[in-house]
């Protein structure tokens, strides 16, 4: 299975491999004070390379100097998904993930809906059954 993203929206942490890093990132959905509308942001930061020949890899990434900045230049649709079995709802009354579809244009959302039983992709699928939350 792929690496996917975090996306936040609404004081809740989804999953997404509809953003442009796919890299474990950071992205939020937040509603801008001054003129109302929603915006697509990603977290930012340097990157440096930490060598450790017992570590997984041979070493990681270090990140530093964390900044959010606004996608602009984003146009298109994300699909984020959370497993919702905190919710009081039973899985046989609806799928236990809340999943939203979200269309944006220069990094504003022009719209978003939950959606409810449609077609589930072939990744996602897959990773629901690799994870055993059928």
């Amino acid at each position: 299975m792929g690496m996917f993203d975090n996306i936040h929206y609404r004081d809740e942490e989804y999953q997404t491999k509809d953003t442009p890093s796919q890299g474990l990132d950071n992205y939020k959905i937040e509603q801008n004070q001054d003129d109302g509308h929603w915006y697509l942001w990603h977290e930012e930061y340097d990157a440096e390379w930490i060598k450790d020949d017992d570590g997984f890899l041979g070493g990681h990434i270090k990140q530093s100097n964390q900044h959010w900045v606004c996608c602009h230049s984003f146009d298109g649709e994300i699909r984020f998904y959370r497993h919702a079995l905190e919710t009081p709802q039973k899985s046989w009354e609806r799928n236990a993930w809340i999943e939203y579809k979200a269309l944006f244009m220069d990094g504003q959302m022009i719209k978003i809906r939950e959606i409810f039983n449609e077609p589930l992709t072939e990744w996602y699928k897959d990773g629901v059954k690799e994870k055993g939350l059928e």
